[in-house]
């Protein structure tokens, strides 16, 4: 896993060879808590958990996380597809 930024509490992750669409991991330091970013479009957006996964986030959380990728979401969009590339 690549962290692409951390401020605070928060970092943002990507996984190397990860499923579409284009979304970041946005995670606590102590991962207590982990929400999925959809950074695919111009205006990002909640990735829901897939069947197998528990849902790891509160309100709290998801509105940092969902403010914090829209306001890097070109750098975002940028190092996501770098990191990807060099896997």
């Amino acid at each position: 896993m690549g962290e692409l930024y951390r401020v605070g509490d928060l970092r943002i992750e990507a996984w190397p060879g990860d499923h579409n669409p284009l979304h970041v991991h946005v995670s606590t330091k102590n991962n207590e808590l982990e929400v999925k970013i959809d950074i695919s479009g111009d205006e990002v957006k909640v990735l829901r958990p897939a069947k197998d996964e528990r849902i790891r986030t509160n309100s709290k959380h998801t509105k940092r996380a969902l403010a914090l990728c829209q306001e890097n979401l070109e750098y975002l969009q940028e190092a996501v597809r770098k990191y990807y590339d060099a896997q």
